[in-house]
């Protein structure tokens, strides 16, 4: 499954779930960009670029993220990374619920030709109120590892997680969550952090931090990979 499909795929689920949800008026989406290019005596482009969606029905709440990462130096690519993922959570209560979760990650500078994951299993809900939110999560589930030049792998992986905002003010909202996915061959960690001022409308900045860290990778690849952005965000 190569880039382009996975890409197109994601806008096409993106816009017919939005399609869907305007009728309902239960959705929240975000589309950001970042962009950054200097000129002289070094050319470079780097752009990040990220979509969120949030659909909640009466019994199910569908998170999805398309995000992409792609930088440059003198014509030549140093970095290219897209990564797709889809939570859906089954509500048992307004605490409890059930989750199934699918991502796919394709790192061109990573040493895999992709990693996926899907899994399932329960979350709760500790904090919710109209400022703070905090949930955690944990299950079980299956990964596939391919490696360039070695094959693939699958493995059997413990996922745990959790998510944290905080609405600051009428104008800033602060985010942070953490998911770790634990293998017998590797273990994949993510830690994201945001934090949203809003501009006029439904635009924000967005200052974000993510750090990406694989306990094995393949020879010649640093296991922790971070980025650092800034970004305008149209919401709606």
């Amino acid at each position: 499954m190569n880039t382009l499909k996975v890409a197109s795929l994601t806008l096409a689920v993106f816009a017919a779930t939005s399609l869907q949800a305007q009728d309902e008026k239960n959705y929240d989406a975000g589309i950001a960009f970042g962009y950054v290019g200097t000129s002289g005596n070094t050319e470079t482009d780097t752009y990040n670029t990220e979509v969120l969606l949030t659909l909640n029905t009466e019994s199910w709440v569908h998170s999805m993220k398309f995000q992409a990462l792609g930088s440059q130096e003198d014509a030549k690519a140093k970095a290219e990374r897209y990564y797709l993922e889809d939570k859906s959570d089954y509500n048992l209560d307004e605490e409890q619920y059930l989750f199934l979760k699918g991502t796919y990650t394709d790192d061109r500078f990573s040493g895999f030709e992709y990693q996926a994951t899907a899994s399932g299993g329960y979350g709760r809900h500790f904090i919710k109120d109209e400022r703070f939110e905090l949930q955690g999560y944990g299950g079980v589930g299956y990964r596939e590892n391919d490696i360039i030049n070695a094959g693939s792998e699958g493995e059997v992986i413990f996922t745990l997680g959790e998510q944290f905002n905080w609405t600051i003010s009428d104008n800033a909202v602060l985010t942070q969550s953490f998911n770790t996915e634990i293998g017998d061959e590797r273990t994949v960690s993510v830690l994201e952090l945001g934090l949203e001022t809003n501009i006029i409308g439904g635009i924000t900045t967005k200052f974000a931090f993510q750090a990406r860290n694989n306990s094995e990778v393949p020879i010649g690849r640093k296991k922790t990979d971070t980025l650092t952005s800034i970004s305008l965000v149209y919401s709606f």
